[in-house]
């Protein structure tokens, strides 16, 4: 804030007026931290606003406006072109914004800028519909951002984008106006405040339909996939103004005003669905038949050419014969849908026909099976990532999308090739949505060299003068035009077309200050300027793209950091170590760090399985927890590594203590006691809340033998957590969670058999979360080879009670263990033993963090399923427990399931996981009760009878 130029000190006091300072942002970190898109660019914004609505977004465009100060748009910032930054003002519309509404029984939907693309089409899944547009960022990538980049994607084309399916939308532009297009009234009252703004768009239609060369210009570029420059498409296809308006908006990239909600015409989503991998012998062949199923009914064609197919060969999972196609294979990815099974077959028959004269290099085998043709996806969607995770430390991934006439793909694609050749990016790979001739190439690129630098710019202007010369093609077809395509919008449009366009641009913005530099640019060289740098910082994140896959996966984030802006942030910091840049930023940037980054990461790992290159996030944060250990506090975790029944007891006394003065003070004095304890300790006391239980009872591992003369065997270890903590107080429930577990397992007919040292075990990760990984693999080992000798060298399954604990055995030890946790043991090993009487009573299942990881998410809604007749199970990530991290920092669990109540329907009064510490949080934050998922199976369950023999 001190080294805020006056202007922008005087524009923060103003912002302060009418919003919470606290979503106001001027330290290096914070503003550096926000500053990062997916894009090889790089800005830092001098001021970062968190805007909750749109009237504080109308407030900051109007005071802006007047102060003639520039404003960027964010919402998740998965752009690759460098739209999304700025060195001015960046208003961030994320998570904030959510709001949505089904219409007309699914055929509409109303969204709000922060809605996730996926969960727009999780919400419409009922209705059988969904949105039109379908990025491959759809995971991470926000409605905003979607419609201001008119973004498409495999399936959509130019007939189901943003453009194509925008039913009405509010727009505010650059004076804080909002504008409801499908409201009448705002209609007419923008008709009278902004008169000349519509008159001038009607004349600037009007000029471009007077043009005949231009319009027909204009409506035979857009019959391809273009997103360079502006959607002037709309001065042909509309004469209503706001209709202009509306569309125009469409891809503007937050350079003509801010996109505060869009309302879709959604399309078919279909419930049959067919892939194949067809492999013909040359690029040639292959887009030769992208001709003919242009005509067919296909819903998907990706095109992959050798050199990417080659990249994948070695990737799990993907077919084997990838390494055995001949030098110049390509391969297309086609599917086809519908919502009968039977004409599903009949397109199938219809597409190989189509292409049976083409010579192909295996035959044509199309699968509708979802788990057979995951994997034929999984070789398109694994292409980018393998190509970022094979190029060097410290260069970037440049991801460019083009397009060709679909006709001239043939000749196109060749060329292209040979101009990687030309420029020695051998390592380049070409893939794409050949359907529309849309072609993405990755390759990697050095910024830091000046002559890897000359060598970009003189590819890039050689691909120009490819697309535009030679094919009349476009030179972004999806990912906008941001600053990485401005300098060549001119070349690729003509001047009578790029004069139109600043003749928008002037109607809207004629200060140049929504977005600046955007889209129109006069700089040449614009996209070989303000670069970003990737220096090599740790060997867990140095391939991280910076893509935001991992966002929405993260407990933290928007609450501190997310993993991208960990990771982004710490490079800044190894790279202002290294070169002694700025002393006072970087000072100020690991002050933060610790709390922003160390403190509030739940390491639960959800991001590793967002992110495309596989990196977990909460590894890293791991390490940098154990670099700052210091050796007293490793000789002090050393001495309590080997002595858990000691700690185990003392947990208990405090939990009895704790206990004791919540029955004699009540749930209301002892919360205000509690919370002056911790107070005044400096929040080191841990956060108490009604929900902590007494302890649990000591587990008595007698031999217990069933019947049977031969009985079944199963080793159960009750984790640490679970032996020290017994019942909440007022919870219905009056048996522990290890005596209930042992009912259970015997109620199934298993003689069970414990690990010896019961208490002295654990399974390392109360240590290894914390950074003391030598003292968590010490106990680890400890509990291995006791299961090992308990399980008669791995002859019987093991079962823990918490799936967090068993997912750090399974991580830690030899597959020759068999270790389940609460729900595949219970699938695998208990139902098929039990009877069950499903409940008539609602409730609500949480997949955990480790359940996830497990691949248990869909099992414990199976196993609801079968425990009772309605399930609700709410869109989540991580709760934010953390182990024992929510009683230290309680805000990570109230951030990590703010929106968990408004999804539990009133009529549920208990909820069901599989982690005790999670149960606590979810029950503190949300109005019912959360138990394991082991107390319902058994409420529901007996015993299945034996046949009586005939006598």
């Amino acid at each position: 804030m001190k080294n805020l130029p006056k202007e922008y000190k005087d524009i923060y006091d103003q912002f302060s007026k009418k919003i919470d300072p606290s979503r106001i942002y001027t330290e290096p970190l914070e503003t550096f931290a926000f500053g990062t898109d997916a894009s090889f660019y790089r800005l830092i914004p001098k001021i970062v606003v968190k805007a909750d609505n749109a009237e504080e977004v109308s407030y900051i465009l109007s005071e802006c406006n007047r102060a003639s100060i520039p404003v960027t748009f964010r919402a998740a910032g998965t752009s690759l072109s460098g739209q999304a930054i700025t060195d001015s003002v960046l208003v961030v519309a994320g998570n904030a914004w959510k709001k949505h509404k089904v219409l007309d029984n699914g055929d509409k939907i109303r969204l709000q800028p922060g809605v996730i693309g996926a969960h727009a089409n999780n919400i419409l899944r009922p209705y059988l519909r969904k949105i039109g547009p379908d990025p491959a960022s759809i995971n991470s990538a926000m409605v905003g951002g979607i419609a201001a980049n008119n973004a498409s994607g495999m399936c959509c084309g130019t007939a189901q984008n943003s453009y194509q399916t925008v039913d009405s939308m509010k727009v505010i532009i650059k004076d804080g106006t909002l504008l409801d297009t499908g409201d009448a009234d705002s209609r007419k009252e923008f008709e009278k405040s902004h008169s000349n703004l519509l008159e001038e768009l009607k004349q600037l239609s009007q000029d471009v339909k007077n043009n005949k060369a231009l319009s027909e210009r204009i409506t035979h570029k857009f019959k391809m996939k273009n997103t360079t420059g502006y959607s002037l498409n709309a001065l042909v296809d509309f004469d209503d103004p706001f209709d202009i308006l509306e569309h125009i908006m469409i891809g503007s990239e937050g350079t003509l005003g801010f996109i505060a909600e869009i309302t879709y015409r959604t399309v078919e989503e279909h419930q049959h669905k067919a892939s194949a991998l067809i492999t013909f012998p040359s690029i040639e062949d292959a887009c030769r038949a992208v001709i003919r199923l242009k005509s067919e009914p296909v819903q998907a064609v990706e095109l992959m050419d050798r050199v990417s197919l080659r990249s994948m060969e070695n990737a799990d999972g993907v077919p084997a014969y990838l390494k055995d196609l001949s030098e110049n294979a390509s391969s297309l990815l086609v599917q086809t849908a519908s919502n009968d099974k039977e004409k599903l077959d009949l397109q199938i028959e219809q597409i190989k026909k189509s292409i049976k004269d083409i010579p192909i290099e295996i035959p044509i085998e199309f699968t509708d099976k979802p788990s057979e043709y995951a994997k034929l996806w999984k070789v398109r969607k694994g292409l980018f990532p393998t190509v970022g995770a094979m190029r060097e430390t410290g260069t970037s991934v440049i991801i460019e999308d083009v397009c060709f006439p679909v006709p001239e793909l043939a000749e196109a694609i060749p060329a292209l090739q040979a101009l990687f050749s030309k420029y020695g990016y051998d390592e380049a790979v070409i893939f794409g949505h050949a359907l529309e001739g849309n072609v993405h190439f990755v390759f990697s690129q050095d910024f830091d060299d000046k002559k890897e630098l000359e060598r970009y710019k003189a590819f890039m202007d050689d691909l120009a003068k490819l697309v535009v010369d030679r094919f009349d093609g476009a030179l972004k077809a999806e990912h906008g035009t941001g600053r990485n395509m401005a300098p060549f919008v001119e070349k690729e449009w003509g001047s009578e077309a790029y004069e139109m366009m600043k003749r928008l641009k002037a109607i809207f913005d004629p200060n140049d200050l929504l977005n600046p530099g955007v889209i129109l640019n006069n700089d040449p060289e614009l996209h070989l300027k303000n670069l970003k740098p990737m220096p090599a910082a740790h060997e867990t994140i140095d391939m991280c793209t910076e893509c935001g896959f991992c966002e929405p996966a993260c407990v933290s984030h928007d609450l501190t950091l997310s993993p991208r802006q960990r990771i982004t942030v710490y490079r800044e910091m190894m790279r202002l170590q290294e070169t002694g840049e700025k002393p006072e930023v970087l000072a100020s940037m690991e002050k933060a760090y610790d709390y922003q980054s160390l403190d509030t990461c739940a390491t639960d790992g959800l991001c590793g399985m967002a992110c495309p290159l596989d990196i977990n996030t909460g590894e890293f944060v791991k390490d940098l927890r154990r670099k700052k250990n210091t050796p007293t506090q490793k000789k002090v975790a050393s001495a309590m590594a080997p002595r858990m029944a000691m700690i185990t007891s003392a947990t208990k006394f405090a939990l009895n203590t704790s206990n004791l003065f919540h029955s004699l003070l009540g749930s209301k004095t002892m919360d205000s006691v509690a919370g002056g304890l911790r107070k005044i300790s400096g929040n080191r006391v841990p956060k108490w809340n009604k929900y902590l239980p007494k302890a649990a009872p000591k587990v008595k591992p007698e031999k217990y033998t069933v019947k049977d003369t031969k009985p079944d065997k199963v080793v159960y270890f009750p984790s640490c957590i679970n032996q020290t903590m017994g019942l909440p107080k007022g919870q219905e429930e009056n048996v522990p969670l290890t005596t209930k577990v042992k009912q259970l397992i015997h109620k199934s007919g298993y003689e069970i058999i414990y690990p010896k040292d019961l208490s002295g075990h654990c399974c390392g990760m109360p240590f290894s979360s914390k950074g003391f990984k030598e003292q968590g693999k010490e106990i680890s080992d400890s509990l291995e080879q006791a299961l090992y000798e308990a399980s008669n060298g791995g002859r019987y399954p093991i079962v823990c009670d918490m799936s967090s604990c068993q997912l750090t055995m399974v991580e830690n030890m030899e597959p020759r263990l068999k270790v389940y946790g609460p729900v595949e043991f219970t699938l695998k090993y208990l139902a098929p033993k039990l009877d069950f009487q499903p409940t008539d009573e609602p409730i609500s299942v949480f997949a955990v963090c480790s359940a996830k990881k497990l691949g248990m998410e869909s099992k414990l809604e199976e196993l609801a399923k079968l425990c009772a007749k309605s399930v609700v199970v709410p869109e989540t990530n991580c709760c934010g427990f953390a182990g024992d991290r929510g009683f230290s920092h309680p805000e990570l669990v109230e951030h990590g399931l703010r929106h968990l109540n408004g999804q539990i329907p009133k009529e549920v009064k208990n909820g069901y996981c599989t982690n005790r510490t999670c149960e606590i949080g979810l029950s503190t934050h949300s109005d019912i009760t959360y138990s394991s998922i082991l107390y319902l199976v058994d409420q529901v369950t007996t015993a299945k009878k034996k046949p009586v023999k005939a006598q």
